[in-house]
């Protein structure tokens, strides 16, 4: 009797384990041509997937995963990989939406249509929700931290202002280094913050999904079931991994000098336009933020707000306006930076007063205007170039002058007699 009610404990415990399960979802814009099988991984093995589709690798090594399936996994699941030197891969958008949600008894309540996915993976044994928020936290940090990426086009600023119309009719979402949107919410949690029911989020990531074509990003969707409180946990269930700091990317960064602006940056803005290659750039204070801006700039843009956010206010030396109106039917209004020169007072000395002015050029008014010290400078080279040839030439042609013939006369010989 003892070994029935044994193996019954024993079979209801399995049952409990199984169910207790996280599950994935993935969304890429651009999917592979072989759709991926659905497997089971662990939470270290599910933390570097996640950081390989978040662009976070390289804070996250491999030495510990030594299985060989473990690397297929990370290679099937870890998102479309980026060309050595960029490629068409700069044209398309780099939003990425992180939508976790804790407290999930059902996952499948979710999710409507599950042929909009590209694949999918279940999580073996899932940590605590605690365990889960210091990773997603650890994850942001580690972003931020990174170089800020290029959107030549526009089209990672779309999609961002999609994701967050779409995610902030439930809750207002996050947006870190202004292209990971992270919306993380505990359906069992004891705060007071009213909490959205499956249906409403399960419409919520359908309307997600329904993103313009040219504008459509990756999405990652982590569900997990609610915590037991009475099962025993690893210290650290997700792996070692390197925490990152903002301090490092200040040191190794500069902020660009403004003279229209007086007040100093009192924070780092996260909300910046850049590839992982690019050399990062600490901003000023939202609102205020005058920094120049990195990567190619596109000279028109659609709106007044489109070409104050890309160009940061036209790096504080100028402002948008419209540079050339459109027609209709063919072409939209081209708005651009509009550069006005900066005039500096150095100071009376005696009856004249001194200013130096500085003209400014650029699609976002960041380089200066240095045409009329170059030309300066090369008509001054030039012309002295040419005196000092002149001058040369014209004391070679005194020298090779033959000497007149009365000179040759007082010379003469002796008279014969």
């Amino acid at each position: 009797m003892k070994l029935s009610w044994g193996f019954i404990t024993s079979s209801l415990y399995c049952t409990a384990s199984a169910a207790q399960q996280g599950n994935v979802y993935l969304f890429d814009p651009v999917p592979r041509t072989s759709p991926q099988v659905a497997t089971t991984v662990d939470a270290g093995t599910a933390r570097l997937i996640l950081a390989q589709r978040l662009g976070l690798s390289r804070f996250h090594t491999i030495e510990q995963t030594r299985s060989e399936e473990n690397l297929n996994q990370i290679n099937a699941f870890g998102g479309r990989h980026q060309k050595l030197f960029g490629g068409e891969d700069t044209d398309r958008t780099q939003a990425h939406a992180l939508v976790w949600i804790e407290g999930v008894e059902g996952a499948e309540a979710l999710i409507k249509d599950p042929k909009i996915w590209s694949s999918s993976l279940t999580i073996a044994n899932p940590p605590s929700a605690s365990d889960n928020k210091h990773l997603i936290e650890d994850m942001i940090l580690q972003a931020q931290s990174l170089p800020q990426k290029s959107d030549p086009k526009g089209a990672t600023y779309h999609s961002n202002q999609f994701i967050d119309h779409q995610l902030s009719e439930l809750r207002q979402p996050e947006l870190f280094n202004d292209y990971l949107t992270v919306l993380h919410m505990d359906l069992k949690s004891k705060d007071k913050m009213a909490k959205p029911s499956v249906e409403a989020l399960g419409d919520m990531i359908s309307a997600l999904m329904a993103a313009p074509k040219e504008n459509q990003f990756a999405v990652t969707l982590v569900v997990m079931p609610p915590s037991a409180s009475n099962v025993k946990r690893a210290a650290n269930p997700y792996g070692t991994y390197q925490r990152a700091t903002l301090e490092a990317r200040r040191e190794l960064s500069e902020t660009v000098m403004s003279l229209a602006s007086a007040e100093p940056a009192t924070s780092p803005n996260p909300d910046l336009p850049s590839d992982m290659e690019d050399f990062p750039v600490i901003a000023m204070a939202e609102g205020n933020d005058t920094t120049a801006p990195l990567g190619i700039l596109p000279r028109c843009f659609k709106t007044e707000s489109a070409c104050t956010k890309a160009t940061h206010g036209c790096s504080g030396h100028g402002s948008c306006g419209i540079l050339h109106k459109g027609k209709k039917g063919e072409r939209a209004d081209c708005y651009g930076c509009m550069c006005k020169p900066t005039v500096v007072d150095r100071g009376d000395t005696g009856m004249e007063s001194h200013k130096k002015t500085t003209y400014w050029g650029g699609p976002a008014c960041q380089k200066k205007d240095v045409s009329i010290p170059f030309w300066l400078f090369a008509s001054s080279g030039i012309l002295f170039a040419f005196l000092i040839s002149g001058g040369i030439g014209l004391l070679y042609s005194v020298g090779s002058e033959e000497l007149p013939s009365v000179i040759g006369a007082g010379v003469s010989g002796p008279v014969r007699r």
